[in-house]
Order: C-alpha cells, then structure tokens, then sequence
C-alpha cells in the first residue's frame, strides 16, 4: 500500500514538474500588464486563456504580464504601476463583479492615458454598471434592455468569415480576411460613430468585431471574439494565428509610448 502511495505521489509530481513555465518573464523594458481574469465559472475557459494570452504577450518580449482575478487591486495604489490593463471575462458572477470604485477607478486609469484591452465576454455589462462602460468600450452585450430601449443582443456560436473593413490601421496590419470558429456577440448596444476595423455578416446583419476607442487621453482596443467554453479539449479562438495576431497588434496600439 505504502508503495502503491508514493508512486502515486511521484506521478503527479513528475507531472507538475514536466508541465510548462507558468513563472513571469521579464521584460526590463516592456510595458506592465495587468490581465484581469475570472469570472463565469463552468462556461468560460478563462483560466487556460489568461496563462495562454500571458505567455503570448511575454514571448514577444514587449511586456511583463501580471494575472489577477480578484477586481480588488483596481482600487489599490499598485494599479498605477502597469500601462496596459486587458479583461477578458464576463464579471457578472458575484465574486467576481466590480463594486461601484473598482468601476471608477478603471474608468479613471484608462482616461488618465493608459491602455484597456476588453475581449469577448468583458464586455457583458451587469445591470449596475456605469452607463460611461458604453462610452469607454463604444458597445457592450447587455443583458438588461432598460425596458426596450435597445435591442436584445444575442450569441450565436458558429463558423464566421471574419472581414477586416480597415487594413491601414496598425491593428490590422498584415491581416486579410479569415475563418473562425467563434461565438458571435450581436445586436449590441452601440455608441454612435464607431467606425469597425473589422465585421461579419450573420442573420442579415453586418456586425462589427473589432474596433478602437479613444477614452481621455487613453487608447481602448475591444473585440467580442474569442469564446472559449469550459472544460479541457475545448477550441480557443484565442489560438487561431489570425485572431491571435489582431489582439497582440491591438496591445500594441494601446500601449503608449509603444514598447521597444
């Protein structure tokens, strides 16, 4: 028995020690990213997606990553030493929800000329958000229509031709068109005047994907691709190069002065 235990015991051990490097890397003179994480347990994948996009951004060597669930460290004096906050989960669950200052003092970070990445399910506005979230984010997925005043916004998972409607932004540098398999947003509740660097036609409409934000004196990139469901062997949007390579150029853009 006692053999049987400690094999058992050196197995998982070996595992650990053969799986990857999750430690940060350094990147002396990159820009400081703070990935917030969490939210929607068992249907988001948004563990596995914030060690892959964290690893992503490092091997560049453009940026140190910090990862962080708890919303807590918006309202600590810590938050002013990053440049570049990304959120890439829906927050709705409890635990996980911004309280009314963690709310503000994002807003305020990006206003006051830092950068904001939002993918996918971050931009699933709780009944109490802040109506300045839409301003900032230039549209959002709304589960609270405020009694008819905007449409339904719906999802769709699917198979989409991802059209790039602006290939002079550096954003899109380098991108043509592409397939994805993907959960769509649409019908969101959109700010006037966004002009998408990229679409996709679904239900006869043409729905934007990816757009940026001047906010302040801060540079806001938000896509609502890149869904990933809950549970292993799960497809990650965030994986396929094309999608990969649009966020990583939208980090860049947000980032000012841009890393060397």
């Amino acid at each position: 028995m006692t053999t049987r235990r400690t094999l058992g015991c050196a197995l998982v051990i070996g595992c650990m020690v053969a799986g990857p490097a999750l430690a940060q890397k350094k990147a002396p003179n990159g820009a400081k990213v703070l990935l917030l994480s969490g939210g929607q347990r068992q249907h988001h994948g948004y563990r596995d997606q914030a060690f892959y996009l964290a690893s992503a951004l490092e091997d560049t060597g453009r940026y140190e990553v910090t990862i962080q669930e708890d919303g807590a460290l918006l309202t600590s004096p810590a938050l002013a030493r990053y440049d570049v906050l990304i959120v890439l989960a829906d927050r709705r669950d409890p635990e996980f929800k911004f309280t009314e200052d963690q709310q503000k003092a994002l807003l305020q970070f990006v206003k006051s000329g830092k950068g904001y990445v939002s993918i996918h399910g971050a931009d699933n506005a709780a009944p109490d958000w802040l109506p300045e979230w839409r301003v900032m984010l230039g549209g959002v997925f709304s589960h609270d229509t405020q009694g008819g005043k905007y449409p339904d916004s719906k999802v769709q998972k699917g198979t989409y031709k991802v059209q790039v409607r602006d290939r002079s932004h550096p954003i899109t540098q380098g991108l043509d068109d592409f397939e994805l398999k993907d959960e769509l947003y649409f019908n969101l509740q959109m700010e006037p005047g966004v002009i998408p660097l990229a679409v996709t036609e679904h239900a006869g409409g043409v729905w934007p994907v990816a757009w940026v934000r001047a906010y302040g004196s801060g540079r806001v990139f938000h896509t609502p691709l890149g869904h990933r469901d809950f549970g292993p062997g799960k497809d990650d949007p965030l994986r396929d190069p094309n999608l990969n390579k649009l966020i990583l150029q939208g980090v860049d853009w947000v980032t000012r002065p841009s890393p060397k």
